[in-house]
């Protein structure tokens, strides 16, 4: 029940339906580099994560994989099986984990009475779909804007402008980045060698906040402004030039 109540989708529940909510969970320990589940598995059951850290990344057609997000204790995952019958992404601890699983025909059946459930899960999916096309957004960038961008962003979220402490290992880094662990380790080199960071290990100095704003920024509108000059031009020339 405390698991479950500190959960912040599960934030707005009553005692009585946390309560029939806890009746279906079903605990999961799982040892680091476990798989929780697999893309095109069947999809039978959603996870709350209590302790740990967990990776869902997404594997494309031509075998290259992008990690999506990172699942923090009191985030759920897997949520999508509500709705399709596989899973879209695979998942995998990356330390020893404690999940509770939801089957998704106990939860279905538990909707019906408590339709206030179902509100809850619609709005993590509205905040998927959010992270999802951040992603895409990212993507699409040049790796030093994506690099600046992830950066930036730890720093915000770890409350400290000028330092971070990369809480994965450089090769999960360049798979959450959408590149290979080579490019990321240049681009890391530029960054230091341009003054704009300093790396002790796993901590991350910024030495340069507004030229790491500007660099995230400026490589995005640049990038928009290459692909609108490209299309202004004529077919023929569009490939050498893209």
């Amino acid at each position: 029940m405390d698991d479950l109540r500190r959960a912040p989708l599960f934030a707005g529940l009553t005692e009585t339906q946390l309560g029939k909510l806890g009746g279906i969970a079903r605990p999961v320990d799982l040892a680091a580099g476990a798989s929780v589940f697999l893309q095109g598995d069947h999809a039978d059951a959603f996870y709350l994560l209590v302790e740990g850290a967990v990776k869902v990344a997404k594997t494309f057609r031509d075998g290259r994989s992008a990690t999506i997000r990172y699942v923090r204790p009191g985030e759920t995952f897997g949520e999508s099986v509500l709705f399709n019958e596989t899973y879209p992404s695979s998942t995998e601890t990356l330390e020893p984990s404690r999940l509770c699983r939801f089957d998704t025909g106990e939860f279905r059946r538990l909707i019906l009475t408590e339709p206030e459930l179902a509100l809850l899960i619609i709005a993590a999916m509205a905040r998927l779909l959010v992270i999802l096309n951040q992603r895409v957004e990212e993507l699409l960038l040049p790796v030093p804007a994506r690099l600046a961008r992830y950066l930036l962003e730890l720093c915000s979220e770890q409350a400290t402008p000028s330092q971070c402490r990369l809480a994965v290992a450089r090769h999960e880094l360049a798979a959450r980045l959408g590149t290979i662990p080579e490019t990321l380790s240049r681009t890391m080199h530029r960054f230091v060698a341009g003054g704009l960071i300093a790396v002790h290990g796993n901590a991350i100095e910024v030495l340069n906040l507004a030229t790491l704003e500007r660099l995230a920024q400026q490589q995005g509108a640049a990038t928009q402004a290459h692909r609108l000059a490209v299309a202004q031009l004529p077919p023929s020339k569009r490939t050498s030039t893209a």
